[in-house]
């Protein structure tokens, strides 16, 4: 036949000829081209597969009767909406790549025949010979949707069983427990598999599915070349780390919300792997090696303390973790292996070196915690600690996951009490410009009966002080810092505060005029109207610590005065 546009050009001149056409108007319309090769895309209509809207109706019930769950749940909505407002599913295409439609034509009777297995070399009908095979394709998501049961031979018919698939494949891991997947394929993908396989095997292939957002830059835009602000993850793991970028996106992915990515947060991982690498080395200039952990063994005031803390832990991170809550259960280890392990842990385990084996036991099993975060690290650092390596033991991927205990009411107590009195004595030498200095004497006023004798070389190790003495009252001339269970106080009899209060004038006057420049700017309407959204909550949040400082100073001023 004519090629298209030459047909209709001769189809114009024959309705002109026969006197059918009134006028010819030139006007602009939109034409739909190919993606690909551009070319013009021509309506035809043809014969294609198609699959019935019904196919799905189980699919939509049982999900809603909670057989399988969304993570975030409001994902649910989106799927309703989806499934039911379906259409027939065309799944025919036109296509060089994909799994060729099994139906065969009989050129001689024409009749279709569906086949299983090989090809036919003759038509079941009439046994001729003249036969071919349809040449579109099935739909790529309508053979993704398969996925979940077809790789565990199902409809295999016994092909490469033993070798790529086991008879009971199927028993063992269908359904599967867990599918993550991004929710911009809820529907081209996630909902054909239900579909799929609830009619096809008679349930759903996944109890659980979280659907991850998407990964955007730092200011909330989705990553694109034209944009040029592409953070390619490759180019991140050599710059900072695969565990790093793994434990960002991980502290990030919080549900239902975008991840927004930038280099400021990767650093903050990297930081904390350095951290990791600095507890383990500590520990081993104490000690060659470390056994697993066993509770009994704790024996310490200091071990019984963070053994508590790592129960703590653990309890969150294994509720987290069931709930999805990947942000959350990557904070808590963040918060338990800084700043309670590493800042105070390790801190004061130098006031109780009798400790530091126990310490090792406890921060081995933290890293199980932490494995499936950050694999690689955990898995050298735990070999490490125990003087092993993956020739000589197993992994610490196949070793238990840790599982919370008992607290220790009293020893957690008694360091809160000790951790509240380092921090108080160092801003009251803070306040008379000896921080980092060593002094003589300070003095601490409890509320409530504790162990002074066990609290006593722990406060006088970190918080730099010669000597601690536990008093009833206040003193008389002292600078003083008062928290919630306790006031700890330097005496100012022998220190000239006169120069220390000029400083600290300066420094709120200085503040003063910062507060003024800032709040002038975010009270500019044609400020706000002009300026970038970042550059806007940059300035809000310099303005926010601008008066948190002044509010210090200012707490400082009136303790000194």
């Amino acid at each position: 036949g004519l090629e298209r546009l030459d047909a209709r050009e001769k189809i114009v001149a024959k309705l002109q000829d026969e006197g059918f056409i009134e006028k010819i108007e030139e006007y602009t319309h939109q034409v739909g081209h190919c993606y690909r090769c551009k070319n013009i895309v021509e309506p035809y209509i043809s014969k294609q597969w198609f699959v019935k809207k019904e196919f799905a109706a189980n699919a939509i019930k049982k999900v809603n009767d909670g057989e399988a769950k969304f993570f975030p749940p409001h994902w649910i909505n989106s799927y309703n909406a989806w499934m039911n407002d379906l259409r027939d599913w065309c799944i025919s295409r036109q296509l060089w790549w994909g799994h060729q439609i099994p139906v065969i034509y009989c050129d001689d009777c024409n009749k279709e025949s569906v086949f299983d297995g090989d090809i036919p070399t003759t038509c079941p009908h009439c046994n001729s010979k003249n036969i071919h095979q349809d040449p579109d394709v099935l739909d790529t998501w309508f053979s993704s949707g398969l996925w979940p049961f077809s790789t565990l031979g199902w409809g295999n018919d016994g092909i490469y069983k033993g070798a790529k698939w086991n008879e009971s494949d199927m028993r063992d891991f269908y359904p599967n427990s867990l599918l993550v997947t991004g929710f911009d394929i809820l529907f081209f993908w996630v909902a054909r598999m239900l579909m799929m396989g609830e009619n096809l095997t008679g349930k759903l292939p996944f109890k659980d599915i979280y659907l991850h957002a998407l990964v955007k830059d730092e200011h909330g835009e989705k990553m694109s070349k034209s944009k040029g602000n592409v953070i390619d993850p490759l180019v991140m793991i050599d710059k900072y780390s695969t565990d790093a970028l793994r434990f960002t996106l991980a502290v990030l992915a919080v549900q239902g919300r975008d991840i927004k990515l930038s280099e400021e947060k990767l650093e903050l991982s990297r930081n904390f792997t350095n951290k990791l690498f600095n507890a383990a080395n500590f520990l081993l200039l104490n000690q060659e090696k470390f056994e697993d952990l066993d509770v009994n063994n704790i024996q310490t005031p200091l071990g019984k303390y963070i053994l508590s803390r790592f129960f703590v832990a653990t309890k969150e991170t294994r509720e987290f973790l069931e709930n999805y809550r990947f942000n959350d259960a990557a904070t808590t280890l963040y918060r338990f292996l800084w700043g309670e392990f590493c800042d105070w842990g390790i801190e004061l385990s130098k006031a109780s070196k009798e400790s530091v084996n126990e310490l090792g036991s406890i921060f081995k099993e933290s890293l199980k915690l932490l494995h499936p975060f950050m694999p690689f690290i955990t898995e050298y650092l735990y070999h490490k600690l125990s003087n092993t390596d993956l020739k000589t033991a197993n992994s610490i991927m196949v070793a238990k996951y840790p599982e919370s205990g008992v607290l220790d009411d009293d020893a957690t107590r008694v360091f809160e009490q000790i951790i509240e009195a380092i921090v108080s004595v160092r801003r009251c030498k803070t306040l008379i410009n000896m921080g980092n200095q060593k002094i003589e004497k300070a003095y601490i006023r409890l509320d409530g009966n504790l162990d002074v004798a066990l609290m006593k070389p722990f406060i006088e190790k970190l918080a730099k002080v010669e000597h601690i003495d536990f008093v009833d009252k206040k003193l008389e001339k002292c600078v003083t810092d008062v928290s919630d269970t306790l006031e700890s106080m330097i005496a100012t009899d022998d220190i000239d505060m006169s120069g220390i209060i000029t400083k600290l004038e300066k420094q709120k006057e200085k503040l003063e005029k910062e507060i003024a420049k800032l709040n002038g700017m975010l009270t500019n309407e044609r400020f706000i109207a002009n300026a970038p959204a970042n550059v806007i909550a940059e300035n809000t949040q310099a303005l926010k610590e601008a008066k948190e400082k002044y509010a210090k100073v200012s707490q400082e001023i009136e303790a000194i005065s």
